[in-house]
């Protein structure tokens, strides 16, 4: 079984306060064409093995994807090997880990015939990480609560833009929430849901110069304040291509939004600086 991961885009992400040692969010999230490949095949023995230009640990999504599988539906005894080849920068706010999660899930419950639902693979998913449910329909979305609660009314249905993707050295998570704490950043979900109603007004019109007044995230500062390096490429790049970059998740990608794929791949030629590389992908039709 051979099938594609996807990469994701928060053009929105809004953080309420912490509870339960965990955030309440809102975001709206878009899908797009930047994949990991992941085959599965049934196997002696367990076995996963990324094909990648970085580093990824022992202890993994896919791995904790394969365990929680099999201990939710322990009647299973077979194995499988899992080869990813890598496209999707980690820790780069694409959510390439939390793909390659769901993807596993998914392709784990078709391999074996196992009788499940959506609710159940959604249920598993959000265990593994805060950003693996919404990748189980993998489809634009807005994310509400832990990560664990996917809503879809309200969301175009239309293809959005093209982005350039220009994604930095991996950052933690968990250091830009704290910063956050710390600086005492928190928003209030409810307004953020407004914001987003506006914002995919705008989607629906492509009105370009719109969405980018209305795309937010709260994690933006606590990103820029740890890491000063990303603060100062986004100043070069907006000032070589001439458009706005916007920080997805928790960082360290910078994105822009184009309506045509010719003017962001000749924006591209503009970025010259040393270790930072532009993508330019699409964002996925959702139906």
């Amino acid at each position: 079984m051979k099938i594609l991961a996807p990469a994701k885009v928060n053009l929105f992400l809004e953080v309420g306060c912490l509870e339960n040692r965990l955030h309440n969010i809102v975001s709206l999230v878009d899908i797009v064409g930047l994949y990991d490949t992941i085959e599965i095949e049934e196997a002696a023995r367990a076995e996963v093995k990324f094909l990648s230009e970085w580093q990824i640990p022992d202890e993994n999504t896919v791995t904790k994807a394969l365990s929680l599988f099999r201990k939710t539906f322990f009647n299973i005894k077979k194995n499988v090997r899992v080869t990813i080849s890598k496209k999707i920068p980690p820790g780069s706010g694409l959510g390439g880990g939390s793909s390659n999660a769901a993807a596993v899930l998914l392709s784990l419950a078709s391999l074996w015939n196992v009788k499940t639902t959506e609710e159940q693979l959604i249920k598993i998913a959000s265990v593994i990480g805060s950003d693996v449910p919404l990748f189980i329909k993998g489809k634009r979305c807005i994310i509400e609560g832990t990560g664990d609660k996917i809503r879809y009314e309200g969301i175009p249905s239309v293809p959005l833009v093209y982005y350039l993707l220009v994604p930095s050295f991996a950052v933690s998570t968990g250091s830009v929430y704290k910063e956050m704490d710390i600086l005492g950043e928190k928003g209030d979900l409810t307004e953020g849901m407004r914001k987003i109603k506006i914002l995919n007004g705008y989607i629906m019109k492509k009105d370009i110069s719109g969405i980018e007044v209305s795309i937010f995230n709260r994690l933006e500062r606590p990103y820029f304040n740890l890491w000063k390096k990303g603060k100062e490429v986004r100043r070069r790049v907006e000032k070589e291509t001439g458009k706005r970059f916007f920080v997805s998740g928790s960082g360290g990608t910078l994105f822009s939004v184009f309506l045509d794929r010719a003017e962001a791949e000749k924006k591209t030629r503009f970025l010259k600086i040393e270790g930072w590389k532009g993508y330019v992908v699409e964002s996925i039709k959702t139906s």
